[in-house]
């Protein structure tokens, strides 16, 4: 019992913590377009968002780079201090700046240095969270709150303290978690997700693509309104903005239904709607819909990215890598699209936007295709093992670890200790990580099957196995 809610006290505090990093990231990023517009001029607001947005991909770049080049867990804990402590002084400097230069490098540093903290977030909520068939609705029920976190503070608090305040406790929280991690794998290599990883996937291009065409779609939108925002002709972080906090809450909740299975049908139709916001946003008075569809979309593209990169990133090589790439696609897309769009949508209005956001949406959903027929496919009830049928000892052993709820991981380390008579050192050798990284997932094996020994666990299985001719 205590173990459980020790479970669910981290798994709140992992959905508090990433809320608490993309609402101080949003707020960073808001508070950066408008000192632009103050320090700069209203002309240069989508030049410095497209850099900005540059800055933040290299920032989700450097955390694995980083990681890298820090191979103890000291070394690496006093980079995420050192990070996290110039990621703050950079948000003082860039509300505090007068001159073009400083505020210049001041939001190019903590865009950059908030980017890290995003990578760390990012693998370590991948990580923890692996498996777990709350993760849509806890991610996108925190990006929701902190949406809504956004709008209160931009419209009825002083932003520059609330900026400060959730960057420094920002950092608090990913200084926790690395220091006091629930399952310490924010500093190590984590365990293979299978043994069949050397196998062709497919996964990642797709992921890739669909997210590239999705976040021009995105950049296209958001240049037009960017460009409207720091003109004065529309407040983007009004009421409206509250659209985008009900995008993220559904797509989170349909993202846990049946395992992501209608996320890519309902996000493609998200975004099939959002082509029409374009037109709307020609005319004052389509303003409030056109913004309103925008952000619908914008909450399930980016539960999309965030969601099923998390889900992939533990079965790759470099899940350090892969469980922010999403954010990375999304950034370098962006920031292409930005300046290309707003010329266009100057010399050509919001019709050429609508029929280009409706080409890229047909894209997406060519890409998508084999996901979606998945989803609309009538579901087959799988057909009972015939009784008389023996198993074979490796479905016997996947019904040995699904009955004690193992992770790919786990039932990889099983297999190890029920099938060799290896040691703890040459089992970790052999699935190349380290001793201690063996023996907290052997402790987590002991620990669901009420086992202590190594022979305790062999018999549990025998006597399993035998129960079930």
């Amino acid at each position: 019992m205590k173990r459980i809610r020790a479970e669910k006290a981290n798994v709140l505090l992992y959905g508090v913590c990433f809320a608490l990093c993309f609402f101080a990231f949003m707020l960073t990023e808001a508070s950066i377009n408008e000192r632009c517009a103050e320090v700069l001029g209203e002309k240069y607001v989508n030049l410095v968002y497209a850099a900005g947005l540059v800055c933040t991909g290299l920032g989700y770049l450097s955390f694995p780079a980083l990681r890298r080049l820090c191979k103890t867990r000291n070394v690496q804990k006093a980079a995420i201090c050192v990070v996290g402590l110039c990621c703050t002084t950079a948000s003082i400097l860039l509300i505090q700046a007068r001159g073009s230069v400083l505020f210049l490098i001041s939001s190019a540093a903590a865009l950059l240095l908030f980017g890290n903290i995003g990578g760390c977030v990012y693998y370590n909520t991948s990580m923890f969270l692996n498996e777990n068939r709350f993760m849509g609705r806890i991610i996108g029920f925190g990006m929701g709150i902190a949406i809504l976190l956004q709008y209160l503070v931009q419209n009825f608090a002083p932003q520059a303290i609330a900026l400060i305040v959730s960057n420094f406790l920002s950092v608090a929280f990913v200084l926790y978690f690395t220091v006091k991690a629930p399952k310490d794998w924010i500093l190590e290599d984590a365990l293979p997700y299978s043994s069949d990883r050397g196998k062709k996937d497919r996964t990642a291009p797709i992921l890739i693509a669909a997210v590239a065409l999705m976040s021009l779609v995105s950049g296209m939108i958001d240049s037009v309104l960017t460009a409207f925002h720091a003109e004065r002709a529309y407040d983007i972080y009004s009421g409206v903005r509250l659209f985008y906090a009900l995008g993220l809450m559904a797509a989170g909740w349909i993202a846990d239904v049946r395992k992501r299975q209608y996320l890519p049908l309902a996000t493609v139709c998200a975004i099939l709607m959002s082509s029409l916001c374009t037109v709307f946003l020609s005319e004052q008075t389509g303003y409030f819909a056109g913004t309103a569809l925008m952000y619908v979309y914008n909450g399930f593209y980016i539960i999309f990215l965030t969601v099923m990169f998390l889900d992939y990133a533990p079965r790759s090589n470099h899940p350090e890598l892969w469980a922010g790439m999403g954010r990375i696609v999304r950034s370098f897309t962006v920031a292409a699209a930005i300046l290309p769009t707003s010329k266009l949508y100057d010399a050509m209005g919001g019709t050429a936007l609508a029929m280009g956001s409706c080409l890229l949406s047909v894209g997406v959903l060519l890409i998508l295709l084999p996901y979606i027929s998945n989803a609309v496919a009538p579901h087959k009830p799988q057909e009972p093992a015939s009784e008389t049928q023996p198993l074979s000892p490796e479905q016997s052993l996947k019904r040995y670890a699904e009955h004690y709820s193992m992770t790919p991981r786990e039932t990889e380390v099983l297999e190890k200790l029920l099938t060799t008579e290896e040691s703890v050192q040459e089992i970790a050798d052999s699935l190349f990580i380290s001793r201690r990284m063996l023996q907290r997932y052997i402790a987590s094996i002991y620990e669901k099957t009420e086992i202590k020994t190594r022979i305790g666990l062999y018999q549990s299985y025998t006597q399993f196995v035998a129960n079930l001719k």
